[in-house]
């Protein structure tokens, strides 16, 4: 008896104790920057940003640099210094005689913190003991990031298993999940699977916020059978061991990579799964965090430990609700293991999409969108972004301008060569000497920027400051820069112009920032992801997934569809394989993906592209096409994106095919598309590749058309002369005329009545 107690005080503390897991990253993983840093100067560093999850516990991290120093430098008084959250973990002498090195340095377990943790790799370099010149070309050292890595060994350090963990777990950081699982009665209802199920995948992967989330659809069955175990005894399945069986995860159909899965459903229809607890607790939409407890016999794992999150209510109308309250809780604000959502408001697409997003026509401070005072101290170069966002179908005349109402302010004793540079979208558009030697401040400091260096999406404000130390005007003396200071502050403002709500499509560049023609700042019309079969619904999921990621918010007016019937409107996405959209009528599209395709080759291309060739201009440039070739061919190992203007909506929409050879290839490449290596690289209509590295080929086959409403009659005529400059010339050619005409007659008129007048 004793025995058997001590079994399961084993079984209940074993679940919790999850497996250690090892990854190696490399240094590029954690930033935007060229594979190779150069640090060039006296003194020179740069911060590397690495997210940790806050449910990760590290057991060990191994840093390995590979550095290559300049022959000039001189020994021990150059060094690189390695230091991780401010705290210094390890020193590098630079040799001349060993120009290229290899150093392995471990981070102290202690030093890492939920949230993003800062690697800071900074040198002094010295060519000479004495009168160095700081900008001197031969001080530089170059670290090689891409082959630099970090080997980090993490566990889960979650023994409970609540809401507010639950953005712990989905998690950009590294012990984050990159992949869930969702589960649903076998024969689930169309609105679980095709509506619900793509709420829960956005609602978890705006969890993980910019990395991708690879969705998994499975089901279980209505009953369980107890498993044929070696060696067991007919007494082994007792009333204690078969209840320890149904409380554990046993429909789980593989050892899970990671530890949390998704129950999706009715109360009814999750029965099989769900003790009689948790089922006479869900009443209404109702959400549940819980852990499963492993089952073991003889300490061998027969269903592993796991965690679930419950999504379910006594209707599908209330699993939806639920599923929708999933996707806009503050998990922070929710430390317990259960909720019933009784009502919400405000929850349509159209509001939701509204979310952080600059409504035109107002003026915000930099407050308004969490961009605090910032100010720098010291010698240096220094920037500062401010981002935001602006409607996907921002639009406004030739002639309009964003104002800046900037306030700040320098310190005294700026050098020569200090000077504050601002851009937008990484165009310069304005520069400021510093150069009043007592200091300045500034308030309303105006910019007029022209409105067309602003886009519909993710907009940056750069602020390059550079802070130079006054000439000490005697050799080998120089003046430190520690008194130096600048500050720009948060009641800066932008003030935007009124502009329409007006689009130009076909375009996979505005799709990639900002999910539009899905996501939309005046209205969400109810648009679908069409798939041939429920084999394609995962590759749905995901998509789905990825576009509430970019949206920022979850897309409501997005759902799934059997079929491939694209008579519905608003803009739909087909998931298929050529077999399969052979249906789809693609008579009028310049590129059609069946059994037998129309592809639109670079040689059959009017002047502009023979132009391009001819420059050996491999730029990704939009390329417009005018013939095409029909043949019969297989798609190989790549996968096709292609869009252009829904043949069969009342309205214009945009419809997107994606094709690959077979259903499973095609899910392949779509979480490849989805990568952060692939999916910032969409451009033009048509969009073919066969990997997570670079596109095979981008071009823009189709006619441009327009989308939204402009709100204005007049800057609607303007859009579309403007997407259609002949239109322009004929007009001219046509008012000449006219006008040339009228000239003629009022002479001739006038000519006969001094005549008549003789």
């Amino acid at each position: 008896m004793i025995k058997k107690y001590l079994m399961f005080i084993v079984c209940l503390c074993m679940p919790f104790t999850l497996a250690a897991q090892t990854d190696t990253y490399r240094l590029t993983d954690f930033f935007g920057g060229e594979s190779t840093v150069r640090l060039q100067g006296k003194s020179a560093s740069i911060d590397i940003p690495i997210p940790l999850s806050s449910v990760t516990d590290v057991d060990s991290a191994l840093l390995t640099l590979e550095v290559v120093s300049s022959q000039a430098l001189i020994k021990k008084r150059s060094q690189l210094y390695v230091r991780f959250n401010n705290a210094t973990i390890g020193q590098i002498a630079f040799d001349p005689d060993r120009p290229s090195l290899v150093s392995e340095i471990a981070i102290p377990t202690s030093l890492w913190r939920a949230g993003f943790n800062s690697l800071t790799l900074a040198v002094s370099q010295h060519y000479a003991e004495q009168c160095v010149d700081g900008s001197a070309p031969e001080l530089w050292s170059e670290i090689n990031a891409y082959n630099s890595t970090l080997k980090i060994a993490t566990s889960v350090n979650e023994k409970r298993f609540t809401l507010d963990e639950l953005s712990g777990f989905f998690n950009p950081g590294i012990g984050g999940q990159r992949n869930v699982q969702l589960y649903t009665a076998r024969e689930a209802d169309d609105q679980i699977k095709y509506q619900t199920l793509p709420i829960v995948a956005q609602a978890l992967s705006l969890r993980n916020q910019y990395q991708p989330l690879i969705i998994e659809h499975d089901s279980f069955d209505d009953g369980y059978v107890l498993p044929q175990l070696e060696d067991t005894e007919n007494s082994f399945w007792n009333d204690q061991n078969v209840a320890r069986y149904e409380r554990a995860a046993w429909y789980l159909k593989a050892k899970q990579k990671q530890p949390v899965h998704i129950l999706v459903g009715t109360v009814d229809a999750l029965s099989p799964v769900l003790s009689d607890e948790v089922i006479n607790d869900i009443d209404g939409a109702f959400l549940k965090a819980q852990r499963t407890p492993a089952f073991v016999k003889d300490s061998n794992v027969i269903v592993p430990a796991s965690y679930r999150l419950i999504v379910s209510g006594t209707t599908q109308d209330e699993v939806l609700e639920a599923a929708k309250a999933l996707a806009v809780m503050d998990d922070a604000i929710n430390p317990i293991s259960q909720v019933t959502v009784l009502s919400q408001s405000q929850m349509q697409a159209e509001t939701l999409q509204r979310h952080r997003i600059l409504n035109p026509d107002n003026h915000y401070t930099f407050q308004d969108f969490g961009v605090a005072t910032t100010q720098f101290r010291d010698e240096g170069n220094f920037t500062k972004r401010v981002s935001f966002r602006l409607p996907a179908d921002f639009y406004v005349p030739e002639n309009a301008s964003v104002s800046l109402l900037l306030d700040f302010g320098y310190g005294a004793g700026f050098g020569p060569g200090s000077v504050m540079n601002v851009s937008v979208n990484d165009e310069l558009v304005h520069g400021l000497s510093l150069n009043n030697i007592n200091g300045q401040s500034y308030r309303d400091y105006q910019l007029r920027i022209p409105a067309r260096f602003f886009k519909g999406g993710t907009n940056n404000l750069d602020f390059a400051v550079t802070m130079r130390a006054p000439l000490a005007g005697v050799p080998c003396d120089d003046i430190p820069g520690s008194h130096l200071v600048f500050q720009l502050d948060d009641s800066s403002a932008i003030k935007l112009p009124d502009a329409g709500n007006v689009a130009v499509q076909p375009n996979l560049v505005l799709l990639s920032e900002t999910a539009y023609p899905f996501a939309r700042f005046k209205s969400a019309p109810s648009s679908t992801i069409a798939i041939p079969s429920d084999d394609y619904l995962d590759t749905a999921l995901t998509l789905s997934a990825k576009l509430a990621q970019v949206a920022q918010v979850p897309l409501l007016n997005v759902k799934i569809a059997t079929g491939n019937d694209i008579t519905t409107e608003g803009s739909v996405i087909v998931l298929g394989t050529p077999e399969s959209l052979t249906n789809i009528e693609q008579s009028e599209f310049s590129t059609a993906i069946e059994a037998t395709k129309r592809w639109s080759y670079r040689l059959q291309n009017n002047l502009y592209n023979r132009v391009r060739n001819l420059t050996d201009d491999q730029s990704f440039k939009e390329m417009r096409i005018d013939g095409h070739t029909v043949q019969e061919s297989d798609l190989g190992e790549q996968a096709v994106l292609t869009a252009q203007a829904n043949p069969v909506s009342s309205q214009t929409d945009t419809l997107f095919i994606v094709a690959a050879q077979t259903p499973e290839l095609l899910q392949a490449r779509v979480e490849d598309l989805v990568s952060l290596s692939m999916w910032g690289q969409m451009a033009g209509d048509f969009f073919a590749w066969k990997d997570g590295l670079s596109p095979s080929l981008i071009m823009q086959v189709s006619d441009k058309y327009e989308v939204g409403e402009a709100d204005d009659s007049w800057l609607h005529l303007r859009l579309w002369l403007s997407n259609n400059p002949w239109y322009w010339l004929i007009g001219f050619i046509l008012v000449v005329f006219v006008v040339s005409l009228l000239i003629y007659l009022l002479l001739k008129r006038r000519n006969k009545q001094v005549q008549d007048s003789w």
